[in-house]
């Protein structure tokens, strides 16, 4: 695994900023409008969750120029009836949703790559979080992830650091307090980590995108908490956000990537035992980042959807169960999306999706017709 020098990761974390960052004029209005909710100033990620028990979908949402986590309650009809902003660390780039005290509300965790340290709020199970608490020593985390690493019951976290091209685990002891575990090497500028069982022993594993290296690392997990030795597999450049699911139908994990600097998406077939094998680009549009892999035809086969942050479009992708994947549909945003989550939103049993308007400052949703085209709310389409 590879290191940089200290001037080497200052010039890296410039080169983050310019691919994450495009100069913007940001909306800071929390009302409603004709295209969308305004949140902070450049959203970077969102995680989708029930916050106040009352079985509707609701948002977390980090914004990175305004040292702030945006939590926003849905109603069901696909609008939201609360937006409360919560301040966090310098530069919140990640959230990250969890139990972590184990009091049976669910909690956040915002990962600020502006200095260095995490911001932990605690739930009250209405919708409400207090109690903030900063975790320092994660310096150059960018993007983090929850998993049982070792099986405790306990939520764990895991993070990328970019700065030193390493993932660190953060044991959870109970309670919400975080032991930091030594760290691991990974292929330079990790950028998004995330979480899933490749391997099915139902364990958490972790899988890191590097932008240096144009690849992803798995690290497959041992009973202890620890990992195996990471593999890594080559992938188009500069990898981003990633989906996972079973698309060609052999029972095992596959992995799908937005690499940017392809213009493209690539699926990786998983065999099972945590080994991706990479396949063929398919082309998307330009600067594709955000991605979400679902079902949204209800013909039983994984579908994609990508967002290309500079041709500003959305894409679909309708799965053939057999790892082939066909555009279907197409339809133009106008604006910078940096990533997507997948919903029902609208309790119509049909995938809705959440698109992040980064330099907007906005959430919009788009509601799913069941056959993989998805329409914005308040269009005259939507119906």
């Amino acid at each position: 695994m590879k290191f940089l020098s200290l001037s080497s990761r200052r010039f890296l974390l410039l080169v983050l900023v310019a691919i994450s960052s495009p100069l913007a004029a940001f909306a800071t209005d929390m009302d409603r409008n004709s295209d969308g909710y305004s949140v902070g100033a450049f959203p970077h990620h969102v995680e989708v969750a029930d916050f106040n028990g009352d079985r509707h979908l609701d948002l977390a949402i980090p914004s990175s120029a305004s040292r702030e986590v945006t939590v926003m309650l849905g109603d069901g009809k696909g609008g939201f009836s609360s937006i409360r902003n919560y301040p966090v660390g310098q530069g919140p780039t990640w959230v990250a949703i969890a139990d972590f005290n184990g009091d049976g509300h669910l909690d956040l965790v915002t990962c600020n790559a502006g200095e260095g340290s995490l911001t932990l709020y605690h739930g009250d199970g209405r919708g409400g979080f207090s109690g903030r608490r900063d975790i320092e020593g994660v310096g150059g985390a960018n993007s983090l992830v929850v998993g049982d690493f070792n099986l405790d019951g306990h939520p764990d976290l895991a993070l990328a650091l970019v700065a030193s091209s390493q993932v660190q685990v953060l044991r959870n002891g109970g309670g919400g307090r975080f032991d930091h575990l030594p760290p691991h090497g990974v292929d330079t500028a990790p950028h998004i980590i995330d979480s899933a069982d490749l391997n099915g022993d139902g364990h958490s594993d972790v899988i890191v995108g590097s932008l240096g290296t144009h690849t992803l690392t798995v690290f497959l997990s041992r009973d202890d908490g620890s990992f195996h030795p990471p593999s890594a597999s080559k992938v188009g450049r500069f990898p981003h956000y990633r989906g996972y699911g079973d698309f060609n139908g052999d029972g095992h994990l596959d992995a799908v990537v937005a690499v940017s600097g392809e213009e493209a998406i690539q699926l990786l077939l998983g065999d099972g035992r945590g080994g991706l094998k990479p396949l063929p680009l398919i082309r998307v549009g330009v600067n594709p980042h955000g991605l979400v892999a679902g079902e949204f035809t209800g013909d039983g086969h994984m579908d994609v959807a990508v967002a290309n942050r500079t041709s500003k479009d959305l894409a679909v992708f309708r799965g053939d169960g057999r790892g082939g994947l066909k555009e279907t549909f197409r339809t133009r945003i106008g604006e910078d999306v940096i990533t997507l989550a997948l919903g029902d939103f609208n309790e119509d049993g049909r995938s809705d999706l959440v698109l992040i308007l980064a330099s907007a400052g906005k959430v919009r949703i788009y509601t799913g017709d069941g056959q993989g085209r998805f329409i914005p709310i308040g269009n005259p389409e939507h119906r």
